[in-house]
């Protein structure tokens, strides 16, 4: 009797382990918002702006000018002016280095290929050293955020493949995890229905594989991991 019992325990268990790898989900969508990597861009000493040169949704390249301080003019003259010492022989490689490198400070250089999503500052002001006058977003680092559910994020590997579904495109784009984080959060007010917005999750950045030149960040977005031989 006890032998019997042991055994139909035992096959219930199989039964239930087989019932919960029959009903796993292979797939799972989530929806996020399109974003992309930004870099605040500053100066690094402080001064008052002379000249800004771009525009909010303006596309740059990296080492694009988009700002001068008002020292640039004195700055290129004192460069100028040590080259020529240094071809005479009255300055030396590290004077001419360092007037360079003062020239370099007048100037404020996009870091990435991009789009000026922020203007922070005009012509005229007076910034701080390190402070933003622009913020650019890097077009070749795009991603979108979603938050998978606490029962779901032992089955989400960073690398694991996805497709990502934009509004207003017919086509599907493809994309891998790049980030889960490392531990739950309650999902944000802005996501879904009241009752799930009370629901632990867990924050994972899916970045597009190819993004193209042409997107737009904001633009609502469909996640779909491919969750099978994921345990």
């Amino acid at each position: 009797m006890r032998r019997s019992l042991l055994l139909l325990l035992g096959m219930g268990w199989v039964l239930m382990a087989g019932c919960d790898r029959l009903f796993a989900p292979s797939h799972l969508t989530l929806s996020g918002m399109l974003e992309l990597t930004e870099h605040a861009v500053g100066a690094r000493v402080p001064g008052r702006l002379a000249s800004v040169f771009i525009e909010e949704g303006q596309d740059v390249t990296r080492g694009q000018v988009i700002a001068q301080l008002d020292r640039f003019d004195q700055a290129q003259r004192d460069a100028d002016r040590m080259t020529q010492l240094f071809q005479q022989g009255g300055a030396t490689q590290q004077a001419v280095e360092q007037a360079g490198l003062a020239l370099e400070d007048q100037r404020i250089v996009s870091p990435v290929d991009g789009v000026v999503l922020t203007k922070v500052h005009e012509a005229g002001e007076v910034v701080a050293a390190g402070g933003p006058v622009a913020v650019i977003g890097d077009r070749a680092q795009m991603w979108v955020r979603v938050y998978v559910p606490e029962g779901l994020v032992n089955r989400v590997r960073v690398g694991q493949p996805a497709t990502i579904r934009l509004d207003g495109l017919v086509h599907s784009l493809s994309g891998r995890v790049s980030v889960v984080a490392p531990k739950a959060e309650f999902t944000p007010r802005n996501v879904q229905t009241p009752e799930e917005r009370v629901t632990q999750t867990f924050a994972v950045k899916v970045r597009l594989d190819h993004p193209e030149p042409w997107l737009r960040p904001g633009v609502a977005a469909d996640v779909t991991l491919d969750l099978r031989g994921a345990s």
